[in-house]
């Protein structure tokens, strides 16, 4: 029996991991905008977070970290620009911003989804446990991403955006969280639906085996 969960557990590991590379290295995954996307690829990692838990919710984030940065080489925009230091060569603290932007914010995302999921579970509430691990999953996502920007890359980020002015700081701010409310509330919604329907199917399977 527990050779068989083992084997279970990998197959579906392959199977997010599968889903993850598909959605993260193909137009299904991402709609772009000039700084940000709307993305979907946050999805399995999320699912995967209710079946594995924060730590194969964590594992599943690298690998959507992983698939970021393939897409910063094989399709860069102006965030593979600022992240790769396109322009001004790539150095140590390059490396700093692949970590803190392209993965850290992926990883986190699994990591909170299945903490939050593995919480409410507890009580019985299990699908209202997967929306709220849906909501925050995806605002952790976009939070993380736009924040590691303003932080760490703020000149090379007000100019992608086109931000100017005297108070590039608070314009900038603005700007950003003008993405959150209209990004990260789409992708928070999409992740609500999709993720609890999914998830549902997906535990009720399971719960059968």
């Amino acid at each position: 029996m527990e050779k068989h969960m083992d084997t279970r557990n990998l197959v579906l590991y392959a199977l997010f991991a599968a889903l993850i590379f598909i959605l993260g290295l193909t137009p299904l995954g991402f709609i772009y905008l000039p700084i940000a996307a709307i993305t979907t690829v946050h999805i399995p990692v999320i699912v995967g977070s209710y079946v594995h838990g924060p730590k194969g919710g964590a594992l599943l984030g690298g690998i959507f970290g992983l698939t970021s940065l393939i897409r910063c080489f094989s399709t860069p925009d102006a965030t593979a620009a600022i992240v790769l230091g396109t322009g001004t060569g790539f150095g140590a603290y390059n490396l700093v911003l692949v970590v803190a932007i392209i993965f850290l914010p992926r990883v986190l995302t699994g990591l909170f989804s299945g903490l939050i999921y593995k919480g409410i579970a507890k009580t019985g509430k299990e699908l209202l446990a997967m929306g709220a691990a849906a909501v925050a999953g995806s605002l952790t996502n976009t939070v993380f991403f736009l924040g590691g920007l303003y932080v760490l890359a703020f000149e090379q980020t007000a100019a992608a955006m086109g931000v100017t002015g005297q108070n590039l700081g608070a314009a900038l701010l603005k700007t950003l969280l003008g993405v959150v409310a209209v990004n990260g509330v789409l992708e928070a919604v999409a992740a609500l639906l999709l993720c609890s329907a999914i998830g549902k199917a997906c535990m009720a399977y399971l719960h059968r085996q």
